[in-house]
């Protein structure tokens, strides 16, 4: 395994030619491929060498766009590959004859018939346990071994979702609130998933920092449901400003994130007049379904 490297010496990716025997209906074959794989392991490509081209069972070469279904079958950590043995990829096997001598062969089932190449399910099988087998813990442990925080803050600024996750798992609380602009961005352009880390861990991280909080909490009615969830369940811990903020943006929670605001609301000793306001201009919308909940809210107050 070989580490690619940019100018500056840091290392990009992980790579590995490949010569490997396939075995299929008694006959085999080596398959020539050079792979790569991102610095956590994650498939990210393939190069054939021009001189030993992929072929079918058949000795049919690979044309484009039978790499480009090889290439997406890389691409799925998920496949079915991973939890079945090849021969249960296959239906009952026939007895056929190759070269003089008795080999089994079966037509590949209609789960998997689509995602390989036709011809060509032993190469796709080989090719993807090479990929997603053991190779990908053993090239996390070689980035570990190499982790250092200027690595750590390249990942937080990659578009890569696993780099992302695995740099906000190991930087440390001071870069967390150098770089929190960047951590905000990644909040509200991000998945669910990436979200959840970084709402549950915002009034911890920041909690000696409380104006670094802003940025999230602004992001709150363009992130997905399930985070804004998360981020109401962060009120009893959050600055009081967060209220000024949510306060117009009451169209945009469910009933029990409504419900959840306006109760750590009735339990503060004091509330911002101009929160009142935005409470009582979302109760009076006629065409906001929970404005009842507000009613309902500056009539406790009264």
């Amino acid at each position: 395994i070989l580490s690619l490297v940019n100018e500056n010496e840091k290392p990009v990716l992980y790579t590995a030619d490949i010569s490997t025997p396939v075995c299929a209906d008694g006959e085999c074959k080596l398959m020539h491929l050079k792979l790569y794989w991102t610095l956590l392991g994650e498939y990210a490509g393939f190069d054939r060498y021009p001189d030993a081209p992929l072929t079918n069972h058949d000795h049919d070469e690979f044309i484009q766009g039978d790499y480009e279904k090889l290439h997406n079958l890389l691409n799925d950590d998920k496949s079915i590959f991973g939890r079945r043995s090849i021969d249960r990829l296959v239906e009952k096997p026939k007895l056929r004859t190759v070269n003089g001598v008795d080999a089994i062969s079966g037509a590949t089932i209609a789960q998997v018939k689509e995602s390989v190449v036709h011809g060509a399910l032993y190469s796709c099988y080989t090719a993807w346990h090479l990929v997603h087998g053991n190779i990908q813990e053993q090239l996390k442990g070689k980035t570990l071994a190499l982790l250092n925080e200027r690595l750590i803050i390249d990942m937080l600024y990659s578009i890569n979702q696993e780099y992302q996750i695995f740099a906000l798992e190991n930087i440390n609380n001071v870069k967390y609130k150098e770089h929190y602009l960047q951590i905000a961005e990644i909040f509200r352009a991000s998945t669910p998933l990436v979200r959840s880390i970084l709402a549950k861990q915002l009034t911890s991280k920041f909690k000696d920092a409380p104006d670094l909080q802003f940025p999230f909490w602004e992001a709150f009615e363009v992130v997905d449901s399930g985070s804004r969830s998360l981020l109401v369940q962060c009120l009893g811990d959050a600055p009081d400003y967060v209220y000024d903020i949510l306060s117009v943006k009451l169209s945009a929670m469910s009933k029990n994130q409504l419900n959840v605001f306006l109760n750590h609301l009735v339990n503060k000793e004091y509330v911002n007049p101009i929160v009142k306001q935005n409470i009582e201009a979302f109760a009076n919308m006629e065409n906001e379904t929970y404005a009842y909940l507000a009613q309902e809210f500056l009539e406790g107050q009264k």
